[in-house]
């Protein structure tokens, strides 16, 4: 008789006894990972994202939260609600001032001049800077 076929070679490294062997179906880990927790702006941000039953123009949509939120303050706004209509004049004024802050930071000098004048500030600044932190006068060429 093998070794393979004999009873004694069912247990060993990596075989443990049948009896205590995992059944088909059953897991390793039953509790499994714990879930991590999550911080309040991580809360809020899912509740944001999900998506909620709403019904326009007599169709159902499944449109986010956030979606939902700024489409009804719009329309309490519209209807009349002065709070409503407050924060939607400042919701629009900010985006219009981060806007023109993006388009500024985006634009390029226009002409040579304007360049030439924002490198010769800048190298002023610098040198000026060098000089405060090295300790020399301002007779530094």
């Amino acid at each position: 008789m093998t070794k393979r076929d004999s009873e004694n070679y069912s247990v060993g490294y990596g075989k443990p006894p049948k009896e205590r062997r995992f059944k088909p179906g059953q897991s390793g880990n039953p509790r499994g990972r714990p879930k991590k927790c999550l911080r309040l702006i991580d809360l809020v941000a899912h509740e944001l994202k999900r998506k909620r039953p709403i019904v326009e123009d007599g169709q159902r949509l499944r449109i986010e939260t956030d979606k939902v939120l700024v489409k009804r303050l719009i329309d309490l706004a519209l209807k009349g609600n002065l709070r409503a209509l407050n924060s939607v004049m400042t919701l629009i004024q900010q985006i219009r001032e981060i806007e023109s802050a993006r388009i500024e930071a985006d634009r390029d000098p226009t002409s040579i001049e304007e360049a030439r004048a924002a490198f010769v500030r800048l190298r002023e600044t610098t040198l000026a800077d060098l000089t405060r932190a090295k300790g020399i006068d301002d007779s530094f060429p």
